[in-house]
């Protein structure tokens, strides 16, 4: 670590992929950012599953071996500059809400299973930081572990992402099981990729790039022996990999070539990456490309550093969702308010500290499924958000958000939330509490004189006092405290209304 490092203003991000596990540790500079550390953990998470889909006990041991290893690089660095990111393997094991649960014990920070399009514009968002000319049109590939991210942009803004179910790990086992490599693993790795690819190579086709980025270790790695072997000395050609291809069946295996720009580990799975690698070229129609030094990891410290000056990409993709199925305004920022003011008032006996947000953004999109039909909004609006694309926003995190809105009225299944992960289940039980509250007190849709309201919250008690005549005013919203006092028996807490008389 530098001597001149302040902790304060490091950021840290952390990538558990199919292959290997990364951290980098940057602080801002400028509009770029200087990396201060950084580690790689080959853990292979891709091929440590079982045929039920489940990581098994060895590989889950040392995955979180290399996850100590990181938990004690972010000693001292600040919890809201930290951000740790599952991909393809950690999407598709059954299990992984148990390793999650696991791997929180050690590094006191939760880890978010972003979506394959969340990835891609991660992936984006640091390859366009990372270049001298950040206008230009341009497409990027990222060929990981466990898929394959392709995006075209222009400037900062991604305009196309897709991700596909290729990767160099996935492709090793399915291609490449034994040392031996031949011709025919080749061609058929190869034709399977462009099989994957043809659903979105119109799409792509149809666009325009001015230049193409290719990062990730596979890439990088192509790069470095290229170069290596003299089949080229600047960008990645087509050309150059077709004869890296007949280069490596002619030894017999990567091993046998004894590359010095490669690691150990790599060589296993580097054949079924130049497939892909190739494959993507082929059907694009891509002759060259340029490898990027930069991938995942710091699209996730050039969002850090957004937050913490303020620009907020989830508040911007809950802002166009309110714009784009027209929801009322005015009425979302009363009912946020209420919820904002009544989690503030419950924030010490329910431990709610920093919590706010989602609550926030369940506010603004609670009556989104009014755009299909009033009749059961609630369901309709919980399946726009799980169906969306939500930029900015971890699967846990959408999840949760549907979860919100599905059940922010009428009867409340809190088995429901068993999906998402064990440490997460009270939180989000609490905020929906909060949330209907807030919805039921302003179904009038105008503030309701709710300051001759008091709340009292404890560990599993709510309290509403109001004087007798004012609960006479409002007989709706007595009544309907009374049943949702019922809905909330299944929750453990008791809502409990007093009348007074004054």
């Amino acid at each position: 670590m530098d001597s001149d490092e302040n902790t304060e203003t490091s950021f840290a991000a952390i990538d558990l992929g199919s292959n290997s596990f990364h951290m980098v540790v940057a602080t801002p500079e400028g509009d770029s950012i200087r990396i201060i550390d950084s580690l790689r953990v080959p853990v292979r998470l891709g091929s440590g599953l079982d045929k039920k889909k489940r990581i098994t006990p060895a590989t889950e041991k040392n995955a979180l071996r290399a996850i100590g290893q990181f938990a004690q690089r972010l000693r001292g660095i600040p919890s809201r500059n930290i951000r740790i990111v599952g991909t393809n393997t950690l999407r598709r094991a059954k299990n992984s809400n148990r390793f999650r649960a696991d791997a929180f014990s050690i590094l006191r920070k939760r880890i978010e299973i972003i979506s394959g399009r969340e990835e891609a514009r991660l992936i984006y968002s640091a390859v366009a930081h990372g270049l001298p000319e950040p206008e230009r049109q341009r497409l990027v590939i990222d060929i990981g572990g466990g898929s394959t991210e392709l995006i075209t942009g222009q400037g900062y803004r991604p305009v196309l992402m897709e991700s596909t179910n290729m990767g160099c790990v996935s492709y090793t086992e399915r291609f490449f099981p034994n040392e031996k490599v031949r011709a025919a693993h080749f061609k058929e790795a190869i034709v399977a990729a462009q099989l994957e690819l043809e659903p979105i190579r119109k799409a792509y086709l149809d666009g325009h790039w001015d230049e193409v980025i290719g990062c990730s270790g596979t890439i990088k790695a192509a790069s470095a022996v290229l170069q290596e072997t003299g089949l080229t000395t600047g960008p990645i050609t087509k050309q150059a990999l077709r004869k890296l291809q007949k280069k490596i069946i002619r030894a017999g295996n990567v091993e046998t070539l004894k590359l010095q720009s490669i690691s150990k580990d790599r060589v296993q799975v580097f054949a079924a990456g130049v497939c892909i690698l190739y494959a993507v070229m082929k059907t694009l129609g891509i002759e060259e490309l340029q490898a990027s030094q930069v991938a995942l990891r710091e699209g996730l410290i050039f969002e850090l550093i957004g937050q913490a000056e303020h620009i907020d990409i989830q508040q911007q993709t809950i802002t166009n969702l309110v714009s784009r199925y027209h929801i009322d305004q005015a009425h979302a920022a009363r009912v946020e308010k209420l919820a904002v003011d009544l989690h503030t008032a419950a924030s010490d006996s329910w431990e709610l500290n920093g919590d706010s947000n989602m609550l926030a953004w369940a506010s603004q999109l609670h009556e989104i499924g009014l755009s299909v039909a009033h009749t059961q909004y609630h369901k309709h609006g919980a399946y726009l958000i799980e169906n969306s694309d939500l930029l900015g926003f971890s699967n846990t995190e959408q999840k949760t958000l549907a979860l919100l809105v599905r059940y922010h009225r009428r009867k409340l299944d809190i088995s429901a939330l068993d999906d998402l992960p064990l440490d997460e289940r009270n939180r989000v039980t609490l905020l929906l509490i909060l949330l209907r509250l807030a919805v039921l007190l302003l179904r009038a849709r105008y503030i309701e004189n709710l300051d001759a309201l008091q709340f009292k919250f404890k560990t599993s008690k709510i309290t509403i006092a109001g004087s007798r005549s004012w609960f006479a005013d409002h007989p709706l919203t007595a009544e309907d405290l009374k049943m949702e006092a019922n809905h909330l028996e299944s929750t453990g807490i008791e809502l409990n209304v007093i009348r007074m008389d004054l």
